[in-house]
């Protein structure tokens, strides 16, 4: 038997050292990397990929390596490879240069698993060389060492060439299935993508996971594999509250009729299902109801509720905690505080922090759904196991960007053919997703279908275009809406808008306020909360008037309502959405006006997605003056809905929706048959089926143009958690750190790089990795602010 070698080494507080060996490590992983796909079906394949993910450490480079970072010596990140054996000994059997089967290309899933756990490689990069040919072929890594300690382990080569042919065996089905269903070679491929990534995401988890508990003494909380009788108590607990609402109003009745449809439809099997209705039709609660009741029909691991990014999600939080009633079942998961720099081999315990979705209720924003499908960082890959066997409710489906439409679409009928998931598409406005060139395959099936008596009582407002209006004159029509009515919502497509209309209006009306994205989510419910007692006030005294200024912050999830709103001309699911703040209850007998007013001095050079929906809003209008009976008289109309969504589209270059990237064509294409890089001239082409370069692609992934960061703001509690935070002498321990970025969440901004560049050359600093603003960068009425300590502005 073979000395032990070390995987971790665990220093306590009375200086004695525990040592977790190599062999356990990869036990444990296996079994918790098993425990995330077990449930569709796939652990035996996760657990031979956990299995063998660190044999690498089975040497004695790697042995001192790990006592000298447990005595504090200086070791230098990453200089050991520990990721490479693994690979290399389920590829030894690989028929290169043979074509492949089905049986090389399980190898390849499962090194491509074990291979990755640390960061992402290329298959094939930019230099055209094969990323496993490089994993096979690398000298002095101690690889028959480390080979023969593993053996040694598990009884023997025999031993591991079964347990691999079972994790064959339990790969072949979907392997198949992907062949068999894809519409093209090309999806197939997309696919192939997503199953690889799929089994590293539960190697990472099960990594990170045994990890934590052994260096950090960590437990896990565990939640039962039959979640049914936790999933029926908790929709009896929501049904018990829903019951206590009477229905007063129309609008009442037609709210609750459509959450019985809803609790009726989950009873449908797992798939893709749409919930079109009306804004204010109750949709957070009626998608919650389905949620419950579907998970609870079909025994799901979890359900995750996502919104837009620069969206009020605390609202919508606020719903779910109250209905669901269990706090130790929800996570909200928000944004990653931590500025992490993931680099292929190194593992921080900071990256233990990240967290996990584990939970058997997520609430997070869209973007970082999207991040979990595609973005290149293990602490985003780590998540997409989750995915599986969960009911995904997607509020303002229409928010997903219409370049990474191709990539969602697959990514959607991925997880839903092949990892049991139920996706809940959410909108007033619903895109066809299904008439794209890369479709959703499985036509989405409606849960509550149109009817005109349930939707006559939405009917609350009127949709009134008007001329375009310079910035400067657009608080004069505000001037003007206000002499007839004593609320008013202004909704600007960019925070220096709202800034201007803001000081332009804040002296003339009785309460005024400002809300974006540029204040942290503790500022916005603040402001929200005033807002609310302002409108309670203007109801009852018709001399008060109330006016907020926004950004696109308040038209998803925010249940608030005004006499009247002016929206900045953009595109048709931005007006409907905030003419859904408008009259949403039907105050006013009469129809309440939305004003749809074009700025005509404004600036969208940077955002090009609002600028392509402004232009595809404006030829709709346009159309729309000349027939309207073409869209039954109705702006609101899916006629109309359509016709936006047509024009939107028709508008874009080719292959904008594969997520074009400048330097290599597209996304889709590296995650699928990457032509760029795997073209025929390549040496290696043949040798495998992965060609994709996952390295590059997660690089290259943003669901924005931009990258962002996050910073912690000096607002209220935040400026206390900054002074905290400035005073500590030395690095606090992981359990301190982790509580103190918990309660900073409330207290954080999101910022484009831009942004983030400007602030920190004006004084922003970081401490623990964690970007904060200085007391001057943040004002009390409206945020960040781009100021230098004198007061002078910067040239943002």
């Amino acid at each position: 038997m073979h000395d032990i070698y070390p995987a971790h080494i665990r220093k306590n507080p009375d200086g004695s050292k525990d040592v977790q060996s190599v062999a356990e490590h990869n036990s444990n992983t296996a079994r918790y990397a098993g425990d995330c796909l077990q449930s569709i079906g796939l652990a035996p394949a996760a657990r031979v990929a956990g299995l063998v993910h660190d044999i690498g450490k089975n040497t004695e480079e790697s042995r001192r390596y790990q006592i000298d970072a447990a005595d504090g010596k200086n070791v230098v990140r990453g200089s050991v490879i520990h990721t490479f054996q693994g690979c290399r000994l389920l590829l030894e059997k690989h028929s290169v240069p043979e074509p492949t089967s089905y049986e090389d290309i399980s190898r390849e899933l499962l090194a491509y698993a074990a291979g990755a756990h640390h960061g992402l490689f290329d298959c094939f990069g930019e230099d055209r060389k094969s990323g496993f040919i490089k994993r096979i072929q690398k000298e002095d890594i101690g690889y028959k060492l480390a080979k023969t300690a593993f053996f040694e382990d598990i009884g023997g080569s025999d031993v591991f060439d079964a347990y691999f042919l079972a994790a064959h065996e339990n790969l072949l089905p979907t392997l198949e299935r992907i062949d068999d269903l894809a519409l093209s070679s090309e999806i197939a491929e997309f696919w192939f993508s997503l199953l690889s990534r799929l089994l590293l995401s539960s190697v990472i988890e099960g990594d990170r996971r045994d990890t934590a508990m052994f260096m950090n003494n960590e437990v896990f909380p565990g939640w039962p594999e039959d979640m049914r009788l936790i999933w029926n108590e908790r929709l009896r607990f929501m049904e018990n509250k829903l019951s206590e609402f009477s229905p007063d109003k129309p609008i009442d009745a037609a709210r609750r009729e459509i959450s019985e449809i809803c609790r009726t439809a989950a009873e449908r099997p797992a798939g893709i299902y749409r919930l079109n209705v009306p804004t204010g039709g109750g949709k957070t609660l009626s998608a919650l109801r389905f949620a419950l009741a579907h998970a609870k029909t079909h025994n799901k691991r979890r359900i995750i509720f996502t919104a837009p990014l620069l969206s009020i999600l605390d609202q919508n939080a606020e719903i779910l905690h109250k209905f669901i009633g269990r706090e130790d079942m929800i996570l909200e998961h928000h944004s990653n505080v931590i500025e992490s720099d993931e680099k292929e081999e190194s593992l921080q315990n900071r990256e233990l922090l990240m967290q996990s979705w584990d939970s058997p209720v997520i609430i997070t924003t869209l973007v970082q759904l999207l991040n979990t499908m595609f973005d290149g960082k293990t602490s985003s890959i780590r998540r997409f196991w989750a995915l599986c066997d969960s009911v995904i409710v997607i509020d303002e489906v229409q928010t997903v960007p219409g370049k990474l439409l191709s990539l969602f679409n697959c990514a959607v009928d991925f997880l839903s053919r092949f990892c049991k998931t139920t996706f809940v598409l959410c909108s007033a406005t619903q895109p066809c997703f299904e008439v794209l060139a890369k479709p959703l395959m499985q036509s989405p099936e409606e849960i509550v279908l149109f009817r005109e008596d349930l939707w006559r009582p939405f009917v609350r407002t009127k949709l009134n275009p008007v001329d375009a209006t310079r910035l400067d004159s657009i608080p004069d029509l505000a001037r003007s809406v206000l002499r007839d009515s004593n609320s008013l919502l202004i909704v600007c497509n960019k925070k220096d808008e709202a800034q201007k209309m803001f000081d332009a209006l804040r002296g003339e009306s009785s309460f005024c306020c400002h809300l974006s994205a540029a204040m942290c989510m503790a500022h916005r419910k603040k402001v929200l909360s005033d807002l609310q007692a302002a409108l309670v006030l203007a109801k009852n005294d018709k001399r008060f008037k109330v006016v907020c200024v926004s950004t696109q912050v308040i038209e998803a999830g925010v249940d608030i309502s005004f006499a009247s709103v002016i929206r900045f001309c953009a595109g048709m699911d931005s007006i409907i959405q905030a003419a859904g703040r408008c009259n949403r209850n039907g105050e006013s007998k009469s129809l309440a006006p939305v004003y749809i007013v074009p700025c005509a001095d404004e600036d969208l050079s940077r955002l090009k997605e609002i600028q392509m929906a402004k232009s595809a809003t404006m030829a709709l209008l346009t159309d729309f003056r000349s027939t309207p009976e073409k869209y039954d008289n109705d702006l609101f109309s899916d006629k109309a809905i359509n016709v936006y969504y047509r024009y939107l589209w028709k508008s874009v270059k080719e292959n904008y929706f594969d997520g074009p990237v400048a330097e290599y064509g597209t996304l889709f294409a590296l995650l699928s048959a990457n032509p760029s890089f795997a073209n025929d001239s390549v040496l290696d082409h043949d040798a495998f089926c992965l060609r994709q370069a996952f390295a590059t692609a997660g690089k290259a992934f943003h669901v924005f143009d931009d990258d962002t960061a996050s910073a912690v703001v000096p607002w209220e509690e935040g400026e206390q958690l900054i002074a905290e935070a400035a005073s500590w002498s030395y690095a606090p321990s992981d359990s301190t750190f982790a509580e103190w970025l918990q309660r900073a969440k409330p207290y954080t901004v999101t910022l484009y790089d831009y942004q983030r560049k400007a602030l920190s050359q004006s004084g922003m600093t970081q401490i623990m990795g964690v970007n904060v603003l200085q007391p001057y960068q943040y004002d009390a009425n409206t945020g960040v602010t781009f100021r230098y300590a004198d007061n002078s502005f910067l040239e943002v």
